[in-house]
This record gives structure tokens, C-alpha cells and sequence, in this order.
């Protein structure tokens, strides 16, 4: 496996799964690639793999946007780290805060890959 946290982060995609990185000193669990811990300052971290679990942890004022289009979200995963995510063009009735959701990945218009989590409660 590459050392470079980008690069493990972008492999883990390709394979389907959010990966994230979790400080040996202070076991602080963060989704952003980072070189140095923002809790402890710790420079040496490993690689675990999310389950893709989730839930909405909060919604910005923005979210009002029509059923077919994005919505972005702070999404709290099932191993206790939030990030910042887009949420999968969904019915406005599906979307609250404490929604369950789980990952997908989606490929952006340049090829890329992207966590994309859809809300997955009827």
C-alpha cells in the first residue's frame, strides 16, 4: 500500500470504501487527509476502513434545494468522525437530521471519485 495519505484515500475509494485515518497517539478518527493530527499534533497516524454507516449529523440552511439536485450535509459515521458530504439526489421527505445514510462513491465529471452518501430511511 502507498505512504501517501492522499493516494491511500483515493485507492480506498476505487475500491468502494472511505477510508480514514486515526492518530496512534491520541486516537482521534478524522476523514480529511492530514500529515498532522489537529487534536494531539501527532505526526503518525493508520489507515482504517469506515463501515460506510451513518447518520445526518446536521443540515445547512442551503439544503432547501430541489429533490433532483445535491445537497451538502455534516455526516457523522458509524466509527465517530463527521465529515462534510455531499448527500445523493434525494426526495426532500427522506432527508432530517439523524437520517440514516451510507456510502456510495461517485465518479465527479473529470473522473475523479467522490464519497456520495445516500439517505437510506423510507
Amino acid at each position: 500500500m502507498s505512504t501517501d495519505p492522499a493516494e491511500v484515500y483515493r485507492d480506498g475509494l476505487a475500491h468502494g470504501e472511505l477510508r480514514y485515518q486515526r492518530c496512534q497517539w491520541c486516537f482521534t478518527r478524522f476523514a480529511n487527509v492530514s500529515l498532522l493530527c489537529a487534536t494531539c499534533g501527532g505526526p503518525d497516524f493508520v489507515w482504517e476502513r469506515s463501515s460506510g454507516q451513518g447518520r445526518i449529523h446536521a443540515l445547512p440552511r442551503t439544503t432547501l434545494a430541489p429533490d433532483w439536485q445535491e445537497r451538502t450535509a455534516v455526516v457523522e459515521l458509524d466509527e465517530g468522525f463527521r465529515m462534510w458530504a455531499q448527500l445523493a439526489p434525494t426526495p426532500a421527505h427522506r432527508i432530517w437530521q439523524g437520517a440514516p445514510v451510507r456510502l456510495e462513491v461517485a465518479e465527479t465529471s473529470d473522473g475523479s471519485l467522490r464519497p456520495l452518501f445516500r439517505p437510506s430511511a423510507a
